[in-house]
């Protein structure tokens, strides 16, 4: 089977019409379900189950579908790998509930794994850019690096060299702001960790890698049209734009470019494919998906209100603050005012009486002639 054939194959399981998508979900007792889906969701689950669009793999239940662990091992090692730039092999996957700060970022995936060398990584994928990145970033890998600690410690014989490596992985699926600064040249992956300014050897324990889904999907597409569509196929499935192509696939034709250029995407394709045949699960997964959406829709909303009052709150404090400072500078000048008609009445009053005087003076001198 050749690689042009994978789509229009696993096509004939699809359903031709929606008609007939509506009509099965109703003997399979699921169009209540289906009925709950708002007008983007029941789109996108029309458009997956009639094969014109793929699952969206961003979003936690398709994700977690696809790359867990106990279903393929090999393929979230290979995509972590890719990122991460060394290869590691995924041992478990860790409950992401037990953490020590509320879990409030506008998530529509979260994964946190360990790896083969005991070392953990946080896979977060974020729907929208929201404010303070670095200072949320900051405050997962520090719950995460605790969450560790707290575990080993509870351990007998403990020592801070039994630590190992935290890595915070975000993808984004929109960017803004820094992401967008021409500086970067396009930079789409950003990796980063504590250096000292000295050249000060010393690997501490957490790191960064930061990609930018957008800024990689408007970069490849440019490319593609600069190149005429010439494509090198690339065997290597630790390759991070094969897995970024196959996370940002989303119409058919995405995913035969992506199936030309990276031939081991094929078994993802697939799988994910074959997931038409069970309805039941796909309703769950879409209907979870929206949960996640609509969660994050009511934070977003949450979280723009009440930047806008504090906005506003800052702007009234300022207001508040220039109408005292001018209130001051308008009785500092009365004031001034004040003294000045004072120091100008003093000094007429000074004059008159000298002009006395010395018209006193000389009526004096005149009588002593």
């Amino acid at each position: 089977m050749t690689k042009e054939t994978v789509i229009t194959e696993t096509q004939n399981t699809f359903y031709l019409t929606v008609n007939d998508l509506e009509e099965a979900m109703k003997q399979k007792h699921l169009y209540a379900d289906y009925a709950l889906l708002d007008e983007t969701w029941k789109k996108r689950f029309d458009d997956y189950m009639t094969g014109k669009k793929t699952m969206p793999l961003t979003y936690d239940p398709f994700f977690k579908c696809m790359f867990h662990p106990d279903r393929h091992p090999d393929w979230l090692s290979h995509l972590l790998s890719a990122i991460l730039g060394e290869s590691v092999v995924v041992e478990q996957i860790l409950p992401s509930e037990n953490t020590a700060i509320s879990v409030d970022s506008l998530l529509i995936m979260d994964i946190v794994v360990r790896l083969s060398d005991g070392s953990l990584a946080n896979v977060e994928i974020q729907k929208i850019p929201y404010m303070f990145t670095a200072e949320r970033i900051s405050c997962y890998s520090s719950d995460l690096l605790l969450r560790e600690y707290t575990r080993l410690k509870e351990e007998k014989g403990f020592k801070y060299s039994d630590m190992k490596k935290v890595y915070t992985i975000v993808l984004y699926e929109k960017t803004e702001g820094d992401f967008k600064d021409p500086m970067l040249h396009g930079a789409y992956i950003h990796h980063g960790k504590t250096l000292f300014d000295t050249n000060l050897k010393m690997n501490l324990l957490q790191e960064y890698f930061l990609i930018a889904l957008d800024v990689f999907c408007q970069n490849r597409y440019t490319d593609s049209k600069n190149s005429d569509a010439l494509e090198t196929i690339n065997f290597d499935m630790n390759n991070l734009e094969g897995w970024l192509s196959i996370l940002t696939a989303e119409t058919i034709a995405d995913v035969e470019r992506v199936l030309r250029r990276y031939p081991w995407s094929e078994a993802i394709f697939r799988e994910m494919s074959a997931y038409v045949n069970k309805p039941e699960e796909v309703i769950l997964m879409f209907s979870e998906a929206l949960k996640i959406a609509d969660r994050n829709t009511v934070k977003y909303m949450i979280e723009e209100l009440q930047d806008r009052a504090t906005q506003a709150e800052e702007k009234q404090k300022l207001a508040e603050e220039n109408q005292r400072q001018e209130t001051q500078k308008r009785k500092l000048a009365e004031e001034k005012q004040k003294l000045t008609e004072a120091d100008l009445q003093r000094s007429q009053e000074e004059v008159a009486q000298l002009k006395a005087l010395l018209a006193k003076n000389n009526i004096s001198d005149i009588h002593q002639k």
